[in-house]
């Protein structure tokens, strides 16, 4: 894949592409130092792991800069958008898990032109061009897994005698293409950054807009989601160490497809403030994990009901 493969080595970008690769670049390095400041990176200023972060947001930026200057020079980029919201529903406990934990997930969105803060995509930049070409960088959190129940995060007291995975600083990077009116193309890519060794994880799928109108849109995603040989291995495999204490046997999982799904969204809008999402998510494990000894349950639900109120 091209992202991984630009990720591959550190990238620089001739900033004199673009007069305002610089200022990219330098906002870039503020958010990393902001996060480090914060405790939420280890390692951060290697060298090789600061260049490539930097390298390809960068290189994001100075690729879709010509296709942003309008919308850069409209007033409403230089507006701030906060977004408050809570959600609520149901979510399996850990990937694979047969029970479900209640969910309640307080939201915060903060957006000023390229630039987001986001309890769910975390912070970094976003672009998208009047092509239907999208794309985004951004720095996140991954809070791994307990082997115990938990009501704040992943975990179950059927992974009893296999470890905590702790939790990781990851990079996550993504790239969308409107290919109709209702359809477009998307892949993700979460690259550990920092923390826990538990590899990278990947996803390629399609949306398609069901119905849209002035107050409702109704899409429906599919995604095939994957991982590396250690993303795979951290999640749904087995180790002989991790046997011995714990009941399942041993099971090496390799890189490759874990997971299909199909998420149905339904976001109603009531005024310029208010507005609600309904999404029900259901995921079939496939491939490395359908037979891993973790896997009590192959189809999973998650259901998530959010209000959501716009300054």
């Amino acid at each position: 894949m091209s992202i991984t493969a630009s990720l591959s080595k550190p990238i620089n970008v001739p900033e004199q592409l673009d007069p305002r690769a610089a200022r990219y670049r330098a906002l870039a390095g503020a958010l990393l130092s902001s996060l480090r400041s914060k405790g939420l990176t280890m390692n951060f200023t290697t060298p090789p792991t600061r260049n490539i972060l930097l390298g390809a947001a960068t290189l994001l930026c100075c690729t879709l800069v010509p296709q942003a200057q309008a919308a850069d020079a409209s007033p409403a980029a230089d507006e701030t958008t906060v977004t408050l919201g809570l959600g609520m529903g149901v979510t399996p406990r850990y990937m694979g898990a047969n029970r479900y934990r209640p969910l309640v997930l307080p939201m915060l969105s903060i957006q000023h032109g390229a630039l987001f803060a986001d309890t769910t995509r975390g912070v970094g930049l976003q672009f998208q061009s009047d092509s239907g070409f999208g794309a985004s960088a951004a720095i996140n959190y991954d809070m791994g897994r307990k082997e115990k129940d938990s009501t704040t995060g992943a975990g179950g007291d059927e992974l009893r005698g296999m470890g905590d995975i702790n939790g990781a600083t990851v990079a996550d990077f993504t790239l969308s293409q409107q290919l109709l009116d209702w359809l477009s193309v998307n892949g993700e890519a979460e690259l550990r950054m920092a923390g826990e060794h538990r590899g990278n994880r990947y996803r390629f799928g399609l949306e398609g807009i069901l119905l849209h109108t002035s107050r409702d849109t109704l899409s429906l995603a599919i995604d095939a989601h994957a991982g590396d040989s250690r993303y795979n291995q951290t999640f749904f495999g087995v180790t002989q160490a991790q046997s011995q204490r714990s009941i399942y046997s041993k099971y090496t999982a390799d890189a490759g497809i874990y997971a299909y799904s199909a998420a149905l969204n339904w976001q109603h809008t009531f005024d310029a403030h208010w507005s609600t999402l309904a999404s029900l998510t259901l995921t079939q494990y496939a491939d490395q994990a359908s037979d891993s000894p973790l896997v009590r349950r192959e189809t999973a639900g998650l259901g998530l009901f959010a209000i959501n109120y716009t300054f």
